[in-house]
């Protein structure tokens, strides 16, 4: 006789799995950031008080797929305008949701492109950028790092190795110096609006240096 004691349980209930993207009009992803609650999509169940966060990573996707069977809002919050309305989910009839946002960004910020080939230590960035909704530019920044979806307090350390560059104008061409060669670096521009508190960003590029 086998007694509950001797019988793990790993089946909570916690089946409910919504995921999706978080998209601009024209279809393009709006990046988060996974390091900061910058950008998230909110599920607060019924008779809860706490709302489950789920961070916007940096290729604008989110995840959750451990919520409660029952009835739950789903809304999304950030420097962003959200154009669809809040999202009604009851998980104990549908227990998969693919569910993309759409949102009008507070600044829209262009994929950037590399100007030629990168040298050994450094490379010459095109990047630009606008505000939407009445909104200005107070801040922009690129970001160049070792590590993915590098963001303003990404720095350097024994491993990792970031170049910060503060940008003075919505767009144009902008050089990124003190690289080190034969790396990989990922590379992505952010801004936030006056009035903000969070930053919106590029999609990120990859590129390598070459060798010495």
């Amino acid at each position: 006789m086998i007694t509950s004691c001797d019988r793990i349980i790993t089946d909570f209930g916690f089946d409910g799995a919504i995921s999706g993207r978080v998209i601009d009009q024209a279809g393009n992803i709006v990046p988060g950031d996974i390091t900061s609650t910058n950008l998230s999509v909110k599920a607060l169940g019924d008779g809860d008080q706490v709302t489950m966060d789920m961070r916007v990573k940096g290729d604008g996707t989110y995840q959750n797929t451990k919520l409660f069977p029952k009835k739950y809002r789903i809304w999304i919050t950030g420097p962003v305008t959200p154009v669809d309305d809040t999202l009604r989910v009851d998980f104990t009839i549908n227990k998969v949701i693919d569910n993309d946002f759409i949102v009008i960004p507070f600044i829209t910020i262009n994929k950037p492109s590399l100007v030629g080939s990168p040298e050994t230590t450094a490379a010459n960035i095109s990047y630009e950028m606008t505000a939407n909704s009445g909104k200005s530019v107070s801040k922009r920044e690129l970001y160049c790092s070792t590590n993915p979806y590098p963001n303003t307090s990404t720095g350097s350390g024994p491993f990792f190795h970031t170049v910060k560059v503060t940008l003075n104008s919505n767009s144009g061409p902008v050089a990124v110096t003190g690289l080190t060669a034969n790396t990989t670096y990922y590379l992505r521009i952010g801004a936030q609006a006056s009035g903000a508190t969070g930053m919106n960003y590029s999609e990120q590029i990859t590129f390598a240096t070459p060798a010495k």
